[in-house]
């Protein structure tokens, strides 16, 4: 297996499988590293009251996706990748009074995962809960693509990501 144009092949395949609502760069840099890909999904929405009423505000929520290659992850890159993801995360989300929620969809391709990492990522977890004049949440759905064995694993919020990603790891490059 060419692991390159194997992880390029999957960078392709993302960008078209993507909801035309999300915005796209490749190549860019994000809190310091360049990601194969980044995209972004932004929507705000008129709050109301029981979901009829409007209250005469508006929210924002947002969908980060990044996707980065390491051909041979070890527990020590696995543990640097996910700081990494969690330092994004502070970067890319700008809590305020509007801020319903955000997401940030790491995605980290490589050759081989073995068991350790295996149990290591499904332990991974990070979630925040804005106060003091910043609401909502946000969270790390994480995961980590097994490129020669086709396989994803994920921490236990990034379960729905899993569903995202398995349609564009079983095409064929």
């Amino acid at each position: 297996m060419d692991f390159s144009t194997e992880f390029i092949g999957l960078r392709n395949r993302l960008v078209q499988g993507l909801n035309p609502a999300f915005v796209s760069e490749q190549n860019t840099e994000v809190a310091g590293r360049v990601a194969a890909l980044f995209s972004r999904y932004d929507v705000t929405s008129e709050k109301k009251l029981l979901g009829m009423m409007s209250m005469g505000m508006s929210s924002h929520a947002h969908e980060y996706r990044l996707l980065f290659a390491e051909p041979e992850l070890t527990t020590e890159a696995l543990a640097g990748w996910w700081e990494y993801a969690k330092q994004a995360e502070q970067s890319l989300v700008q809590p305020n009074a509007a801020h319903g929620f955000s997401i940030l969809s790491f995605i980290l391709a490589t050759q081989q995962v073995d068991r350790d990492i295996q149990k290591k990522v499904r332990r991974l977890t990070a979630e925040r809960q804005f106060e003091n004049g910043k609401h909502g949440w946000s969270s790390i759905h994480f995961a980590v693509v097994d490129m020669e064995a086709r396989k994803i694993y994920t921490n236990r919020m990034g379960a729905s990501l899993k569903n995202v990603l398995q349609p564009v790891l079983r095409k064929n490059t």
